[in-house]
């Protein structure tokens, strides 16, 4: 948006959607940087979910502890073989 410098109505306009410009990109930078952590932590969490299922944890225990970040049913899948849960294919 450019202010039409005929109309002292306008004076300003320029600098405050400068200003409007620059709070927003400030405000998504931090979403983009608070995405990446979040991808990060999601990440560490499914590395050590398969050794928690090996010791034992059930997946409703692990939805819980995770403040259900994953639900029981994501973390039974993802740590079927880890629980020796995996059930053989069958055969067509």
């Amino acid at each position: 948006m450019h202010r039409d410098r005929g109309c002292p109505h306008n004076e300003g306009v320029e600098e405050k959607v400068t200003q409007e410009l620059a709070e927003l990109e400030a405000i998504a930078l931090r979403i983009v940087r608070r995405n990446a952590a979040n991808e990060r932590d999601e990440k560490e969490i499914r590395e050590r979910l398969p050794a928690l299922r090996k010791a034992g944890v059930g997946p409703a225990q692990l939805e819980q502890a995770i403040h259900r970040v994953f639900v029981a049913g994501t973390i039974s899948r993802w740590t079927t073989e880890a629980a020796g849960t995996k059930r053989p294919k069958p055969e067509s």
